[in-house]
């Protein structure tokens, strides 16, 4: 383990946060913003301790999204997500630019940068908004609701820190790479400010890719890390719990794909795509 990594022992010293902010963001004349944070252990990943788990450093780059000055009205229609290299868990830095600025229409980026490296980059595209309610067409079906809740829990077999800070439960029809569940989280994005419903909810997305493995993830099984995070937004959600409708695809040739509906209490608002790079998992040894 590295000396930046979190480790379960030092939880009782951190926050019911994801991340702390070292220091106050600053804003360049051309309006970066650049922010400087610490992950928790509640950011910890799934497959590797020193990690951070997708899922969380996703929700902190759309947070200094949020946090970034844009073009008021706007709300995020996509969110784009490249994974360039290991998301090492310790001190970070986030750097936040607007590509595209304009009036109706803006293209904003966030870059990742841990140890040194760019490891992670978001684009986001927000979009201006108008009544369209008299005329909208949302054919996904919706998922049971909590209320149908099975015993099962949604998240068991995965470690990890952040793992450990979700609730979970399946609904009818949750099977091996056919995920039906609900999850939720009270820890906040970054210690001390308010998270938005948008920033809870995205930053509980990437788990799609765990709920409902079509192969064992484990030792003697198979390792299948997504390279990426595509989400587009229909509808702007609002609540705590994430309502996750998923399939797995296994392809021939080393390359899957996960690909899920999210849900509010009010309904589907989102397509999710993850693209999987496959590889077999040895019985013995690490990853």
């Amino acid at each position: 383990m590295t000396d930046n990594a979190p480790t379960p022992e030092s939880s009782a010293c951190d926050p019911a946060a994801f991340y702390v902010r070292l220091g106050e963001p600053t804003v360049d004349a051309d309006g970066v913003r650049t922010s400087r944070v610490r992950s928790t252990v509640h950011a910890q990943g799934a497959w590797r301790e020193e990690e951070m788990h997708m899922a969380a450093v996703s929700g902190l780059l759309l947070h200094e999204v949020s946090a970034h000055e844009t073009t008021p009205g706007l709300r995020v229609g996509r969110l784009s997500y490249d994974i360039l290299g290991t998301l090492w868990a310790g001190e970070l830095e986030v750097t936040t630019r607007t590509l595209r600025p304009g009036r109706t229409i803006e293209l904003v980026e966030s870059v990742l940068q841990a140890r040194g490296r760019t490891v992670l980059t978001l684009r986001a595209w927000l979009l201006s908004t108008s009544d369209t309610s008299a005329v909208a067409q949302l054919p996904d079906e919706s998922l049971p609701p909590r209320s149908a809740a099975q015993e099962q829990n949604a998240l068991q077999g995965w470690a990890g820190g952040y793992i450990a800070s979700l609730e979970g439960v399946t609904v009818p029809g949750h099977a091996p790479g056919h995920g039906r569940v609900w999850i939720t989280t009270d820890r906040e994005m970054v210690a001390g400010e308010p998270t938005s419903d948008l920033v809870r909810l995205i930053g509980l997305t990437d788990t799609a890719n765990g709920i409902a493995p079509a192969l064992p993830p484990k030792p003697g099984g198979w390792f299948f890390p997504n390279v990426d995070l595509q989400i587009h937004l229909y509808r702007e959600p609002s609540g705590h719990w994430l309502g996750l409708a998923g399939q797995v695809t296994v392809g021939p040739d080393g390359v899957g794909l996960t690909s899920t509906v999210l849900h509010d209490d009010d309904g589907p608002f989102a397509h999710v795509e993850q693209t999987l790079t496959l590889r077999s998992w040895p019985a013995e040894g690490g990853l």
